[in-house]
């Protein structure tokens, strides 16, 4: 496929409406031309009508032309053009000239003379020819005389093809003249852009400053300002790139040594007591890492860039949260905890992904369970007024009022908090619960008891995750 170029078509849509232009110009300059050929010859016609009125006489009231058949050829002669005259009245009818000419258009011969010019064209003797008429009632007589002088139009022809071709010049001279400025101008134009592109190209890869927009014209700013949104979001996006491997480094750090040291321990050990012991400590580690590597992940997928490729949906929330939570029945018989669901007996809809609230969901229940000891309860419930909501709430320790925002950060935990977890179950919560344009918050739970977890959405509005 040819490479495109914007200075390419710029010019060709501006030679385009230039021919177009062209065209309809060289249309006008022919009717002009025409106009004023047909004026001078017009002109000219008329004249000679008014010469033969000169050699009309009348004898006994009967009107004669008083020219001779020398003077008759000199009037007609012409080197280019055949020229035609008739004398006729109305009550002698021909008088002199060529009999075969026809009559001009618009002549009333009911009305008398009054001296007025009629023009017309008309075919004489196969070719067309230009006719001019006049009607005169001379002195001595009431008969009417009518004089007609024809002409046909070759030498009209030529006066506007030389017309024509003198104003060619001038026009083609422009044209050239307005090619040459539309070049010049289109390239100057471009300039701008041109000095953006070597600009861009000159960057290295790791700078993803905004581009200056000062000396850029309206339209360059434009596109500068969207290659500044551009580079703002893959700014955005390298910055959580770089964030994510630094945590998952610096988390994977810990366990990951653990791992390695039972693992020593396991290969020195110098007794059956000593092996198990490091082999329930390396169970222990490797699955501390593997729940680490799985929220990284779950936290990826919860960042906005990957979130931004899913289309939201309608959601029915209690069906969801039923369940999700029936996957967590298990483990809460295991550590004996009263787990409960409460929802209201019709489909609560939002607009979301899936995928994403089950994660949501599940991170709020594990932490409830992981933070509430035996004998307690743990509840999901869902709420369809005043707006959709989703609450996890248990009567365990409860959070303190100056750590419920701080509990929302990646890997905060609170300072006397002896449960397994790594501090990111709660930043999943959040991340996601913003790409639904949902609110996540903390409030104590029943009497004061607890924590109660609140995931509000807003009304339904399916749009572009």
């Amino acid at each position: 496929m040819p490479e495109k170029s914007l200075r390419s078509g710029l010019i060709v849509r501006f030679l385009g409406a230039a021919v177009i232009l062209l065209l309809l110009d060289a249309i006008a300059c022919y009717y002009i031309a025409a106009y004023f050929a047909n004026s001078v010859y017009d002109r000219w016609l008329v004249d000679s009508t008014r010469s033969l009125q000169q050699a009309l006489r009348v004898e006994d009231t009967e009107v004669r032309l008083d020219l001779p058949q020398v003077a008759q050829r000199i009037f007609q002669f012409d080197e280019v053009d055949h020229t035609y005259f008739r004398v006729t009245s109305d009550r002698h009818g021909f008088i002199a000239g060529d009999a075969f000419l026809p009559d001009v258009a618009g002549v009333d011969r009911r009305r008398a003379g009054d001296g007025s010019v009629h023009l017309s064209t008309a075919d004489v003797r196969g070719e067309p020819a230009r006719l001019v008429a006049t009607r005169i009632t001379l002195p001595g007589t009431t008969d009417v005389t009518t004089v007609e002088v024809g002409e046909t139009l070759h030498k009209r022809g030529a006066l506007t093809t030389d017309i024509l071709l003198a104003m060619a010049a001038p026009q083609l001279g422009l044209l050239l003249i307005a090619f040459a400025s539309a070049w010049l101008g289109v390239t100057q134009g471009l300039k701008p852009l041109t000095a953006l592109a070597a600009a861009i190209e000159a960057r290295g890869q790791e700078n993803l400053a905004p581009i200056p927009e000062a000396d850029l014209p309206r339209e360059a700013r434009v596109l500068v300002t969207k290659i500044n949104d551009l580079l703002a979001r893959l700014q955005s996006s390298m910055a959580a790139q770089r964030r994510f491997l630094a945590d998952a480094a610096h988390q994977l750090r810990t366990p990951l040594a653990a791992v390695l040291l039972y693992a020593e321990r396991a290969e020195h050990a110098s007794d059956a007591q000593s092996e198990e012991q490091a082999a329930r400590g390396l169970r222990a580690s490797v699955a501390r890492a593997a729940r680490l590597v799985n929220q990284l992940l779950a936290l990826a997928r919860a960042e906005p860039d990957a979130a931004a490729e899913r289309a939201l949906e309608s959601i029915d929330l209690v069906g969801l949260a039923r369940g999700v939570g029936e996957e967590w029945i298990p483990r809460a018989l295991e550590r004996e905890i009263d787990f409960g669901f409460v929802a209201p007996d019709r489909p609560v809809v939002v607009a979301g992904n899936a995928g994403l609230l089950g994660e949501l969901i599940s991170n709020l229940i594990d932490n409830a369970l992981r933070y509430s000891g035996p004998a307690s309860r743990v509840t999901v419930s869902v709420e369809a007024t005043p707006a959709p909501s989703l609450n996890v709430e248990d009567d365990g320790p409860g959070i303190p009022p100056e750590e419920r925002e701080r509990i929302f950060e990646r890997f905060y935990r609170l300072a006397d908090n002896r449960a397994e977890g790594c501090g990111l179950g709660l930043a999943i919560v959040r991340e996601i619960a913003t790409q639904h344009h949902a609110v996540a918050r903390v409030t104590a739970g029943r009497g004061g008891r607890g924590a109660r977890f609140t995931v509000q959405f807003p009304p339904l509005a399916v749009s572009s995750l």
